[in-house]
C-alpha cells in the first residue's frame, strides 16, 4: 500500500512540475581573447571589483567555460561576464 502511494505521489509531481527559475537572471556576458602569460587567476584578479573575493571569479570563469583546469592558453577565446 506505501508503495503505491510512494509511485502516485510521485507520478502527481511529474505531472505538475514546473520550470526552473533563478533569481539572479541571466549573466550578461562578452569575450577575451587570452594574452600570453596570462592566467585565470591573474586575468580574474583584473577583472574582479576591489573588495570582492577573486576566487569567486575564478569559479565563475570555470562554469561559464566549461574549464577542466584554470590553464589558458594564449589566443584562447573565454567568455567572461560583464563588468
Amino acid at each position: 500500500m506505501l508503495l503505491a502511494v510512494v509511485l502516485a505521489w510521485a507520478g502527481i509531481g511529474a505531472w505538475s512540475a514546473r520550470p526552473a527559475q533563478s533569481s539572479t537572471g541571466a549573466t550578461q556576458v562578452t569575450s577575451y581573447i587570452v594574452k600570453p602569460g596570462d592566467t585565470l587567476w591573474s586575468y580574474a584578479s583584473s577583472i574582479t571589483p576591489k573588495g570582492q573575493d577573486v576566487s569567486e571569479t575564478v569559479d565563475e570563469l570555470i562554469e561559464l567555460n566549461d574549464l577542466d583546469s584554470g590553464a589558458l592558453q594564449a589566443g584562447q577565446r573565454i567568455i567572461v561576464p560583464n563588468e
